[in-house]
């Protein structure tokens, strides 16, 4: 769990010489407590020039508005490449699933004759052990799935052999004749259906899928374009939309934890959809926002998940290939997806279905399925399964590594992911004002916290007046206040775009301090691993920034005469293991003490291997931890 460090010494000497002062007064939030800062002006006035300025089409009095930020910036553009579609090589799969029912390829028994199958369930132990079951033998064309995941070992009369592992939605009596309750304080009985993929802002998402997206907006798609982040990664993004809790405010269900639990009764919203007699899906790839660092769940959680599948995958080679036998490793997935509105076409259903492998690492590997994303929303909407159904496109996050993220508008992207709602056309005649508050919250502060309470306003409806700027989340069918701020929302300094930092000199004798006691905390992270993880230490720093508010936020700031707190951002390189580090640091002006959240460090190049000597002790410090083996060896 995230874990809070203050550090406090003498005055410092420094502080005595500064020369001028300004007021910058911004809120802050430090778990329920407001607090706000002034900063004594003493830094390089070559820098005094805030790269932030408001844009000119949202009104002054907003108090949150994110930087003037495009799509194709130059220096974006520069990392920028399009990739054609993965080509599977080897032979053509012998089987396929068509609508529940196994089906054997022409072309293989025009090649190789007549051939029949072994079938063999996929059966899930827990998260990290799969199995297989029943074996059922000499199955033939036409089968009938009995289970979502299988493996079969086929034979023709000629000898010639093929064993593959297989995805399709199976029919269940369970999922086809779930009662349906009475939605009487809901919206409609809408089905709810979000579809995403890992670490793509919302300029990115317009660079690297534009024909999806030109799609989804030519059907009347509505984008957010102010959403911010709340924390570090996708599990950050996952646990405040679907459960819509921290997950500080969630039971211990770290691997390796004491007294940690598995996170079946954790308040997931897929729960209340069930009990509401939905059909329920968490399917992703085997990234695990929920089980990477976590117990994950000893029981399935929801009617379709496809953790299983995946697992099963990685058994006897590494999983990040983009293929599955001749199919591309995205077409399984998004076949998946489409298999569940072929078999349950008129069954209520909340689906999370959310990729990572596609675009986790690179963005740019995302181009290659931006034809096909846009296919299998045309097959939806052409199929009429779109009538009855909110279709949400979304990321968790922009790119969270790589030289893109390094930049200062990479920085800035990685806090705006991208989000989008398509709902049915009847939908605005019956709740007008609900959209109409949607449209005007587009250009408002959001946060996944208020995607969950707009979620659970399918369930029970809970008006469209204007919202409650004390609440942490708000439901998008009431109209955000224009003078929401991230301290409102929970947004932590480090994590809010709409702050307007400025630079410093590194030289600075009290930046320079600072700068020590960010990577005093980062050791401080690793410290009982000692013989483990190396000490590090500042190779060089990359950016200085203090925090200034926008005088549109001060205009709406009850706190505008106090003096308490300084915000420095630091982005460095650490020695050994060459780490990329961003870390927002406070820095008490009354009580002279500098104070840093775990929550509030970003690891900004990958990793990799390099903390693989406590993989299985300690998942929380991978980013901090560079094994002492790993330096040893480089002498």
């Amino acid at each position: 769990m995230p874990r809070s460090f203050v550090f406090s010494r003498l005055k410092f000497f420094t502080f005595a010489v500064f020369s001028c002062a300004i007021a910058v007064i911004y809120v802050i939030n430090h778990g329920t407590q407001i607090t706000v800062f002034s900063v004594h002006q003493t830094y390089n006035q070559t820098n005094k020039a805030l790269r932030l300025t408001p844009p000119e089409n949202l009104a002054p009095k907003q108090a949150c508005i994110h930087p003037p930020i495009k799509m194709d910036d130059p220096v974006m553009m520069s990392y920028y490449k399009k990739f054609p579609p993965p080509v599977c090589k080897g032979e053509e799969n012998w089987v396929y699933v068509d609508n529940g029912t196994l089906r054997f390829s022409k072309s293989v028994v025009e090649k190789y004759g007549n051939f029949t199958c072994d079938f063999y369930n996929l059966v899930r132990i827990h998260e990290r052990e799969v199995t297989w079951g029943s074996v059922y033998v000499n199955i033939s064309e036409g089968y009938r799935i009995p289970t979502d995941f299988f493996k079969v070992i086929c034979k023709s009369e000629d000898r010639h052999r093929y064993e593959g592992i297989h995805a399709g939605v199976a029919y269940t009596h369970d999922r086809a004749n779930r009662p349906e309750v009475e939605l009487t304080e809901g919206l409609g009985g809408v089905s709810v259906v979000l579809l995403g993929h890992d670490s793509l802002s919302r300029l990115s998402w317009m660079r690297h899928l534009p024909q999806t997206r030109e799609y989804f907006l030519s059907l009347g798609a509505i984008e957010l374009e102010s959403h911010n982040i709340v924390g570090d990664g996708t599990t950050a993004v996952m646990f405040p939309m679907l459960t819509g809790r921290f997950e500080r405010e969630l039971p211990e269900c770290g691997l390796n934890e004491k007294g940690a639990i598995p996170l079946d009764d954790f308040p997931f919203l897929w729960h209340d959809f069930k009990r509401a007699g939905y059909l329920t899906s968490w399917a992703e790839g085997l990234s695990g926002a929920f089980t990477w660092r976590m117990l994950g769940f000893s029981q399935q959680p929801t009617d379709f998940f496809t953790r299983p599948f995946f697992y099963s995958l990685k058994q006897g080679r590494e999983f990040n290939a983009p293929c599955i036998g001749s199919q591309r490793t995205h077409q399984v997935w998004m076949n998946y997806f489409r298999d569940i509105f072929l078999m349950y076409r008129n069954k209520r259903k909340f689906l999370v279905h959310f990729f990572s492998e596609m675009s986790h690492w690179d963005n740019n590997l995302i181009t290659r399925i931006d034809g096909e994303l846009k296919d299998y929303l045309q097959f939806l909407h052409d199929g009429g399964y779109l009538n009855n159904t909110l279709l949400i496109l979304l990321s968790d996050h922009g790119a969270r590594y790589g030289d893109m993220r390094s930049t200062w508008q990479g920085k800035v992207e990685e806090r705006l992911p991208y989000f989008s709602f398509l709902f049915p056309k009847w939908f605005e005649e019956k709740y007008p004002k609900a959209i109409q508050n949607l449209r005007t919250n587009t250009h408002r502060l959001t946060t996944p916290f208020d995607i969950h309470e707009t979620l659970k306003d399918f369930l029970r409806f809970g008006g469209t007046e204007v919202g409650n700027v004390s609440n942490r989340g708000i439901s998008l069918f009431k109209e955000i206040p224009l003078d929401r701020t991230c301290e409102h929302a929970q947004i932590e300094p480090h994590w809010c775009a709409c702050l307007a930092w400025q630079n410093v000199s590194s030289a600075d004798p009290f930046v320079q301090n600072v700068t020590k006691f960010a990577v005093g905390y980062i050791n401080s992270l690793t410290s009982a691993f000692r013989s483990e993880c190396a000490e590090l230490n500042i190779e060089n720093v990359t950016e200085s920034l203090i925090l200034k508010s926008r005088k549109e936020l001060l205009k709406h700031s009850k706190y505008k005469n106090s003096n308490d707190m300084t915000l420095f951002q630091l982005t460095f390189f650490t020695t050994p293991g060459h780490g990329h580090f961003e870390v927002t640091v406070t820095y008490d002006n009354v009580r002279d003490t500098m104070a840093i959240s775990e929550r509030e460090i970003s690891r900004i190049n990958k990793y990799g291997n390099d903390a693989a000597c406590i993989y299985n002790k300690n998942n929380d410090i991978r980013p901090y931890c560079y094994c002492i083996k790993d330096v040893t060896s480089m002498v």
